[in-house]
C-alpha cells in the first residue's frame, strides 16, 4: 500500500513526525510517506520547517511566568517568519501547580516576534494554540511596544483552530482558562481584565476586536494580534495543508493516517484531523483517525468522515 501520515502531535507526549515514524515502523513492508501537521500549537514551527525547508531561529526569552527559556521560530526561504506561541507561551512549559491563568504572560511570544521584525522579517505567521496564558496578548503588546514604528510596515497572519469571540460564554476564558488552570472564582476576574483590556483595544484602534471570530485565541493572543495595522487571520490546519501539497499527495495514497491525543466533540468542530478526513473523503480515499483517547460516541464517529478509529494501544504503538 502507499500510505500517507498527516497526524497532528499528541500534546507533550509524541511530535507529529513521532507519530509517523511509529506508523512506518508498524507498516514496514508498505510505502510510508511522513508529513509533519499542526494547525497553530504545539509543533507548527517544526512543521513548518519541514514543509517550507524553513531554518530554525533559537533565541532566550521568557516563559509564562517570566523565567529564561530557550526558544525558536523559524524563517521560511521566502523569508517568512513562522512563529509558535507554544516555544514561548506553552501550556506543556508549567507543571500542573503552576499553571494560573491571573499570572501567565504572553510576553516571551512578543519577544520572538519582536526578534523577527527587528531582524528585517515583515511578513509573520504566528501559531496561536496550546496557551497557558489568558492575559488577552497584553503581554505580547508589552514585548512589541519598542518596534511599533516598524508594525506598520508589517502583515502579520494569525494560524490559529479557534473562531470564539474575546469575551462571554464562548470566549476566551469560559471556554479555556480552565483547561489552563483557573478554578471557578477565577473567571468573572479574567473575564473582566479581558473585557476592559478588549474596550481599550477597540478605542485604541478605532475598529471592533472583542467579537471578531478568532479574538479569543490563545487567551485573546488573538485580539492583540488584531489590534496591530496589518492583521488576517486563517485557519492553521488549512495554512499547513496548502504548505504540505497536502491535495497534491492526497490521490496517490491508498490510505491517509491521521490523529490527535484526544479524539472528541471538539475534534469534530474542525480541529486538524478532521479537516485533513474531511479533504481525503473528498478524493475517495479512506482515513484513519490514530489517538491516545477516544471520547467519540459510535454516533458521532458514524457521522465523521474518519473510516477508522484506533488508539495507540490497539495499534500496539
Amino acid at each position: 500500500m502507499n500510505i500517507l501520515v498527516a497526524s497532528d502531535s499528541f500534546k507533550g507526549t509524541f511530535s507529529s513526525m513521532e507519530i509517523g515514524e511509529m506508523v512506518r515502523r508498524k507498516f514496514a513492508n508498505d510505502t510510508v510517506h511522513v508529513i509533519a501537521i499542526s494547525d497553530g500549537g504545539e509543533g507548527f514551527c517544526d512543521a513548518a520547517c519541514h514543509a517550507l525547508g524553513g531554518t530554525p531561529v533559537s533565541l532566550t526569552v521568557h516563559d509564562p511566568l517570566m523565567r529564561p527559556i530557550e526558544a525558536r521560530y523559524c524563517i521560511a526561504s521566502s523569508g517568512i517568519a513562522i512563529v509558535e506561541m507554544a516555544q514561548a507561551s506553552g501550556l506543556t512549559l508549567l507543571s500542573p501547580s503552576e499553571r494560573n491563568p491571573l499570572l501567565t504572560s504572553t510576553y516571551g511570544t512578543g519577544e520572538l516576534i519582536r526578534h523577527a521584525i527587528l531582524h528585517g522579517h515583515r511578513q509573520i505567521v504566528v501559531g496561536l494554540g496550546g496557551s497557558a496564558t489568558n492575559d488577552c496578548g497584553s503581554g505580547l503588546l508589552d514585548a512589541l511596544a519598542d518596534t511599533r514604528y516598524l508594525l506598520h510596515d508589517c502583515h502579520i497572519t494569525i494560524a490559529s483552530d479557534v473562531t470564539s469571540p474575546l469575551c462571554g460564554p464562548l470566549g476566551a476564558t469560559y471556554v479555556f482558562a480552565s483547561q489552563k488552570g483557573a478554578d471557578e472564582s477565577m473567571l468573572p476576574l479574567l473575564e473582566q481584565r479581558n473585557m476592559e483590556f478588549g474596550r481599550r483595544l477597540e478605542e485604541q484602534t478605532g475598529r471592533s476586536i472583542i467579537n471578531t471570530p478568532g479574538a479569543g485565541a490563545a487567551g485573546g493572543t488573538g485580539a492583540a494580534l488584531l489590534s496591530l495595522p496589518h492583521t488576517t487571520i486563517t485557519p492553521g490546519i488549512d495554512l499547513m495543508l496548502n504548505w504540505q501539497r497536502f491535495d497534491q499527495l492526497v490521490p496517490h495514497a491508498d490510505i491517509v493516517i491521521t490523529g490527535e491525543g484526544c479524539l472528541d466533540r471538539q475534534t469534530l468542530l474542525g480541529k486538524a484531523p478532521f479537516v485533513i478526513a474531511q479533504r481525503t473523503k473528498h478524493f475517495g480515499v479512506p482515513c484513519i483517525a490514530l489517538c491516545g483517547r477516544n471520547e467519540l460516541t459510535p454516533e458521532e464517529l458514524s457521522a465523521s468522515p474518519f473510516a477508522e478509529v484506533h488508539t495507540l494501544t490497539e495499534w500496539g504503538l
